[in-house]
């Protein structure tokens, strides 16, 4: 592999990998400041990940080893290995901008007293956004649509690089979580006040009962794989 690394869950890889070894993975420190040493060594932990996943039964590669088998067949909580193009919904720009300038909004809005100051703060100021990013995977996956959610602290590179990458085939390490099935109602994939603000289902519904802006909640008209997305280059 020599493509650019640009998401690497590091956690979730040392997590599978200790399980695989049956031991803790020794973790090297890296400077967190030179994205460059961060990049090479997340490489070099990649590419030593999908030598462990190699010859398991719980590990499908459709890029290296075709086995022929459906994605449809795949057993949840397999780990994959697969090329598509990968976007983020236009809607969510909204969304990471309000997270760019929270602390701007926060000193901006006005207050009805100081009760729902702290709360909104609160709010606002413990938000850890998830970034939806969509897989269109190619033929050897039947064109499925994948789609998971990552934490921007996992990303190797810029929000806005990502642009860069739309239209590019780039290779993909998941685990399946899940298979979810188009009927008569969009399917929901991304829901800023669970995602974002981090608010609890018994807040949601009261939210719920208002009509919403587009960029509160995004949805797909189509069957798509839910995914945790491991690695991405």
């Amino acid at each position: 592999m020599f493509g650019d690394l640009i998401y690497f869950n590091k956690k979730k890889v040392d997590q599978y990998s200790a399980l695989i070894l049956g031991k803790n993975i020794e973790t090297r420190v890296i400077d967190k400041d030179n994205i460059e040493d961060i990049s090479a060594n997340y490489l070099l932990e990649c590419s030593n990940f999908e030598k462990l996943l190699q010859r398991r039964d719980d590990f499908i590669d459709y890029v290296d080893d075709n086995q022929g088998i459906s994605i449809k067949d795949v057993r949840i909580s397999s780990i994959i290995k697969v090329t598509g193009e990968i976007y983020i919904p236009e809607q969510f720009d909204m969304v990471h901008l309000i997270d760019q300038y929270k602390d701007m909004i926060v000193s901006q809005v006005d207050y009805e007293d100081n009760n729902q100051r702290e709360l909104i703060n609160s709010v606002l100021k413990n938000s850890k956004v998830k970034i939806p990013i969509f897989c269109e995977l190619g033929g050897d996956c039947d064109y499925w649509m994948g789609i998971g959610k990552v934490s921007q602290e996992d990303m190797l590179i810029d929000y806005n690089e990502l642009e860069d990458y739309e239209g590019k085939e780039l290779t993909i390490i998941a685990r399946l979580e899940s298979r979810k099935y188009y009927r008569d109602k969009p399917l929901p994939v991304f829901d800023i006040y669970k995602d974002f603000l981090g608010l609890n289902r018994a807040l949601r519904k009261q939210i719920a009962s208002g009509k919403k802006q587009e960029f509160e909640s995004i949805d797909v008209n189509e069957d798509y794989i839910g995914l945790e997305l491991l690695a991405i280059y």
